[in-house]
C-alpha cells in the first residue's frame, strides 16, 4: 500500500508531501533546523520562500517554477529588503560596517515613499500586532530563515517573541539551554546588542545578569539557546570590536571588569580584562566606539579600552575633568569629522555647558552659549537644525522656547533625520504627562516633512526601527507599533 506522506530532500530542507491533499510541509532546513508543528504552514512556506500557484494559492517549495498538477508558473514569494536592524539604532557587524559606532545613527536610508502626500494628521501605512506589556527592543535578520524576520526583544523579562509573516502573531521563542538571560540594567539607556552571523547561524550578544549572554536563536524551531561569558552581571551594552565582543560587568572587590568572547570561539572561552574602576552608581551609558578604542561613559568618568602602539588590548578608568559633570539626557555624544566623540557637560561653578573630548587623558573642551540635542552628526537648537559642531557658529536662540525637535535616528547614508516636534514649555525632556509629538523627516537644506504624530507620555523615550521596507515606531504607550513606507 503506498504511503500517504512522501518524504523529498530538496536543496531548501527535507519536505513532506501529502499524497491526499497535495499539501507540502517542511520539516527540517538544510542546515538541520527542526520546524516546530506549532509555526502554521503558510508562515513556514512564507519564511522558507516557497512559490505559490496564483490560481489556487497552494504553495510549493522554493526548487519548482511550475506547477505539478496545472503546469502554471508558481509564483515566486515578493522579497523583502534585504536589511538587518540591530537594536537600538540598526547598526551591523557584518562586513562593510561604518566605524565608528555607537551614535544614534543607522546605515539605512529613512526617505520616505510618497513624502509630498504626508502631513502631521496622517495615518500610519500598517500596523504590527500588538504586544504583551513590557520594554521591547526589536531584532531583524535572517537567523535560520530565508527572510529578514522580525523579532521582539524584552530584556527586563529574558523574552523573545517572533513575529510570523503571514498569520499576522507573535510567537514566544522558549529557551533550550541555560538560564535565564533577564536582567534590568542599572541604566536602561546602555542597553544595546550585537549581531555575528556566521555558518548560516546568527548569534546576538546580550547584557544579562550572569554575564555577556550569547543567544542563538531558531525561528523555525521557536527556540533558542544561551550560553555566558564571565561571572558577575553586565554593567552595560556590548561591542563588537576587534576579533571579540567586549561588555563591562561586575568584577569582585565592587570593581569593573571587561569580559570579552571571540565571535566564533565555542562553549564558555573569553578574556577578561581587570580593573580598578568603581562600579557606577547609576550604571554606564551606550557606549560609542571606533577602531582604537571604546569608550563605556557613566556619571563619575570613562571606562575605555584601547589598542596600544603593538595592538595590545588595555583598559584605563578616565574620570572627567574636576567640576565638570556629565549631561546623558540631552541626547547623545556628538562626532567630529575625524571621528572624534565629544560629551554634552555643564561646569559645577558656573553652571556654563560645554563638550568634553572623550577617551583623552587630558581632553579638549569647547564651551557653549545655549543647548542642544544630538544624534551624532546633527543638533538641533529649539526647532532648528545645526549645520556645523554644536559649540561653533551663531549659537542665538530662546532656550525657553515652547517648541523643540528631539532627533531620534540619523541616517549615515544622506543625514536625514527623524524627530520630534513638540512643545516643551517647561523644557526637554521632564514631566510624565501625555504630549503630542510630531513626527518629522529632515533632510538638509529641505523643507521638514511632517508624517505623523503620536500622543503619550515621555515621547522622546520612542523606539525607532525598520523592517519589510517600513520605518516603525514603538512606545510602551501606543497600542501597536506603528509603520511608515521607505522609499526606494
Amino acid at each position: 500500500m503506498e504511503e500517504q506522506i512522501e518524504p523529498w530532500e530538496l536543496g531548501s530542507g527535507t519536505w513532506l508531501r501529502d499524497r491526499v491533499s497535495e499539501e507540502w510541509r517542511l520539516v527540517a532546513t538544510r542546515a538541520g533546523a527542526v520546524v516546530n508543528p506549532s509555526v502554521p504552514a503558510q508562515d513556514v512556506a512564507r519564511l522558507i520562500e516557497a512559490r505559490r500557484d496564483p490560481g489556487s494559492g497552494e504553495w510549493f517549495p522554493p526548487e519548482f517554477k511550475y506547477s505539478l498538477h496545472t503546469g502554471a508558473p508558481l509564483r515566486a514569494t515578493i522579497p523583502t529588503l534585504e536589511s538587518s536592524w540591530v537594536p537600538p539604532f540598526g547598526e551591523t557587524v557584518l562586513p562593510g560596517a561604518e566605524r565608528p559606532r555607537g551614535l544614534k545613527r543607522t546605515p539605512v536610508s529613512l526617505g520616505l515613499a510618497r513624502a509630498q502626500e504626508r502631513s502631521a494628521t496622517g495615518q500610519p501605512d500598517r500596523t504590527l500586532p500588538p504586544l504583551p506589556r513590557g520594554q521591547y527592543r526589536f531584532v531583524v535578520h535572517r537567523f535560520d530563515v530565508a527572510c529578514p524576520t522580525l523579532i521582539a526583544v524584552e530584556p527586563e523579562q529574558g523574552k523573545l517573541l517572533v513575529l510570523l509573516p503571514e498569520s499576522k502573531q507573535w510567537m514566544p521563542l522558549e529557551r533550550t539551554a541555560g538560564t535565564s538571560w533577564a536582567q534590568l540594567l542599572r541604566n536602561p539607556r546602555g542597553w544595546r546588542m550585537e549581531l555575528v552571523h556566521a555558518h548560516d547561524q546568527a548569534t546576538a550578544y546580550c547584557p544579562s545578569a550572569t554575564g555577556l549572554a550569547a543567544i542563538t536563536p531558531s525561528v523555525f524551531g521557536l527556540r533558542y539557546a544561551v550560553e555566558y561569558a564571565g561571572e558577575g552581571p553586565a554593567l552595560g551594552g556590548p561591542v563588537a570590536w576587534g576579533r571579540e565582543i567586549w561588555m563591562p560587568m561586575l568584577g569582585k572587590g565592587d570593581t569593573v571588569h571587561l569580559v570579552g568572547k571571540p565571535h566564533r570561539a565555542a562553549g564558555h572561552m573569553h578574556i577578561v580584562l581587570p580593573t580598578q574602576a568603581p562600579v557606577p552608581l547609576h550604571g554606564f551609558e551606550a557606549p560609542v566606539f571606533d577602531d582604537v578604542h571604546v569608550s563605556w561613559p557613566c556619571d563619575q568618568g570613562q571606562m575605555v579600552l584601547r589598542l596600544d602602539a603593538d595592538g595590545e588590548k588595555h583598559a584605563d578608568w578616565i574620570e572627567w575633568p574636576e567640576q565638570v559633570r556629565p549631561i546623558f539626557t540631552m541626547g547623545g555624544p556628538y562626532m567630529q569629522h575625524n571621528g572624534t566623540f565629544w560629551q554634552l557637560c555643564r561646569r559645577d561653578d558656573d553652571g556654563r555647558f560645554l563638550y568634553v573630548q572623550m577617551a583623552a587623558a587630558s581632553p579638549e573642551t569647547e564651551s557653549l552659549d545655549s543647548l542642544g540635542l544630538c544624534t551624532g552628526r546633527v543638533c538641533y537648537r529649539g526647532t532648528s537644525r545645526v549645520p556645523d559642531a554644536p559649540w561653533r557658529g551663531a549659537q542665538s536662540g530662546n532656550d525657553e522656547s515652547a517648541e523643540i525637535v528631539v532627533p531620534l535616528l540619523e541616517s549615515a547614508h544622506d543625514g536625514a533625520v527623524v524627530g520630534l516636534r513638540m512643545n516643551a514649555p517647561r523644557g526637554v525632556l521632564v514631566g510624565n504627562e501625555p504630549t503630542r509629538a510630531i513626527l518629522q523627516l529632515d533632510v538638509q537644506d529641505r523643507p521638514a516633512v511632517s508624517f505623523g504624530a503620536i500622543a503619550v507620555k515621555r515621547a522622546w523615550s520612542a523606539l525607532l526601527f525598520v523592517y519589510d521596507g517600513h520605518l516603525w515606531v514603538h512606545h510602551t504607550d501606543l497600542a501597536q507599533p506603528l509603520g511608515w513606507k521607505l522609499g526606494l
